[in-house]
């Protein structure tokens, strides 16, 4: 029942970061741009921890450390200054 209920997150997770890709492709404004990357970013992050809960590694805490430190820090300081087109 758990493997199930996993392979059901993986694939809406999947579903959400293909849909993000293709809007990637398709969209002319560099801010959605921008927004979207986050996006494809977190929805990887988010496949890789999924897949950690069923498979035995040594690793997954320190990779959600490092990915919300990475990813929540860094990126919202960027992506501020790419959507005030670098006003202070």
């Amino acid at each position: 029942m758990f493997q199930a209920i996993l392979w059901g997150a993986g694939i809406v997770i999947l579903a959400c970061l293909l849909g993000g890709i293709a809007l990637i492709l398709r969209t002319r404004d560099v801010l959605t741009r921008v927004v979207l990357s986050d996006l494809a970013f977190y929805s990887m992050i988010a496949l890789y921890l999924v897949w950690s809960l069923d498979n035995q590694t040594s690793i997954a805490y320190e990779i959600a450390l490092l990915a919300a430190l990475v990813g929540g820090v860094l990126p919202t300081l960027s992506m501020s200054r790419m959507v005030s087109r670098g006003r202070r």
